[in-house]
Parts: C-alpha cells; structure tokens; sequence
C-alpha cells in the first residue's frame, strides 16, 4: 500500500489496519505522524524532574476532553467509585480473552504541546488473559492476571487509564517512566 491510500484513510480505520498489518512498518510511522498532529500522542521530557507532574497534568487534560477515556489515580480513588467500578467491570471482562500487551519503556513529553510519545518500545506479545482482578491498595493497585499456562503476572499501578472506544487500558506503573498498554483483539 502507499503513503497516499493511508492518507486517504481515517485514522481509526489506519489503526485498525496498522493493528491487522503490524509488519507494515511505513503503515505504522504514518499513524504515529497522524496520531500526533491531530493531538493523540503525547511526548514526555525525562530530564525534567517534575516529569510525573507534567504527565498528571497532559493526561488530566486530555481525559477531561475525552468521552470515552477513564483516569484513575490509584491513590485518591475509593474503591467504590464510578471509575474504579468501570475499570474493574472492563478489566474482568477480559477473562478468556485474547489481547495484546505493548510495553513503553521510554516515554518523551513535549512540555509545549502536552504530547507523550514512546522512545522505546518493546516487541508487542499476544496472549489469553486468565483470572483478571485487581487489588486495591491504599496508594497503588496491583494488575494482576494469569496467561495461559496458568503463570501469574501482576504490575503495581498508580494509575490506570481506560479507553472504552479503543478498548485499551493504559497501566503506569510504580517503577519507572514506562506504560503497559492492555489492548483487547476485538478483530
């Protein structure tokens, strides 16, 4: 395909291709370009020390203009909120079911635009969720799951983000500037 037949395309059906086409690497850097200049990216500035805040703040803002998208900040939410419920609800729902994990381990935020964008991304892995649950702590919530072979897997939280039009749910994680990106195979 060429660089014209992705431009003629929306952005949701280039994702859905970019999904079903995943060695399609050209696909994939004209989403990237599109998904940024139409604001859907967001770029993190690690040298800055207050790097946490301005992700605070970028995401808030961006959830707050999104009707589809769900923050949790796992250490100022009660258990029995209409955020929390709905993650929860999502999160469960995913028991038997195929998703693929994309695991961001740099992040890059442009302190301008407010964009987040990965800087290292590791390979993509399919599998089937067993067990889903989450266990909520008072300042973090662990994700847990098992795959297939029944081998559990679990990230502490300190905040969850759900996109219920994509169908992904975004984990960041205590330990580092990184994402977990749970994306649900709805094709």
């Amino acid at each position: 395909m060429t660089v014209a037949k992705y431009q003629a395309m929306s952005l949701n059906q280039l994702r859905r291709y970019v999904l079903t086409h995943r060695e399609d690497i050209e696909a994939f850097h004209v989403y990237i370009d599109r998904s940024k200049s139409e604001g859907r990216m967001v770029s993190l500035d690690m040298s800055d020390e207050n790097w946490e805040e301005q992700v605070k703040k970028v995401i808030k803002k961006a959830i707050k203009n999104s009707s589809t998208a769900i923050r949790w900040y796992c250490d100022k939410t009660v258990e029995n909120s209409i955020e929390v419920q709905t993650i929860t609800q999502w999160w469960s729902q995913l028991d038997s079911k195929n998703a693929t994990i994309y695991h961001i381990t740099g992040i890059e935020i442009d302190k301008e635009i407010g964009i987040w964008e990965p800087t290292q991304l590791n390979s993509p892995v399919k599998l089937t969720i067993i067990e889903p649950s989450l266990e909520i702590g008072q300042f973090t919530t662990l994700v847990k799951y098992k795959d297939k072979n029944r081998v559990p897997n679990q990230i502490e939280a300190v905040a969850i983000d759900l996109d219920t039009e994509k169908e992904n749910l975004f984990i960041w994680p205590t330990t580092s500037a990184e994402v977990f990106i749970f994306a649900k195979e709805t094709i």
